[in-house]
């Protein structure tokens, strides 16, 4: 789009006039620019936070946010954990070479186990557990490992 040049009026009163006029939308459109960022920011973490907690209760994953919208909100880290082995690890969101713009749930489909790959030679998926800040400090819970080759339950 094309900027709208407008000339200045040539009299005093109305050139003034003019000038306190553009310094005016100019402060509210700075005002207006810093509270429509954190209007995003809190829209992010609201749906970063929703997510977790639907993934909690057991939910899907999909629909998720973007990968984009969880960095910005401060959530950097996805817990993953191996259904098969166990194994739980944090993956940094701004580390993956994937596009920023994809939900969170389209990376179960690239990312593997690296305990079940390299002993077993099985390329199991881990299930996305949650999106966490890099402060946080949550352990998952301690359970033993299943015994291979065990039969009934």
């Amino acid at each position: 789009m094309a900027r709208i040049i407008r000339m200045m009026p040539l009299s005093g009163g109305d050139r003034k006039h003019y000038a306190r006029e553009l310094a005016r939308t100019e402060r509210l459109h700075a005002e207006l620019e810093v509270r429509m960022t954190a209007a995003y920011q809190a829209a992010h973490r609201l749906a970063c936070e929703e997510w977790n907690a639907r993934r909690f209760l057991g939910g899907e994953a999909d629909p998720s946010p973007s990968i984009a919208a969880a960095i910005q909100a401060g959530f950097t880290l996805l817990e993953v954990k191996c259904a098969s082995c166990r194994h739980f690890e944090r993956v940094s969101l701004p580390d993956l070479v994937w596009p920023r713009e994809k939900p969170i749930h389209s990376l179960a489909r690239v990312l593997f186990c690296q305990p079940c790959r390299v002993g077993s030679g099985a390329t199991r998926r881990p299930n996305l557990i949650c999106l966490c800040a890099p402060g946080t400090t949550t352990e998952p819970p301690r359970t033993p490992a299943r015994k291979q080759g065990a039969r009934g339950s």
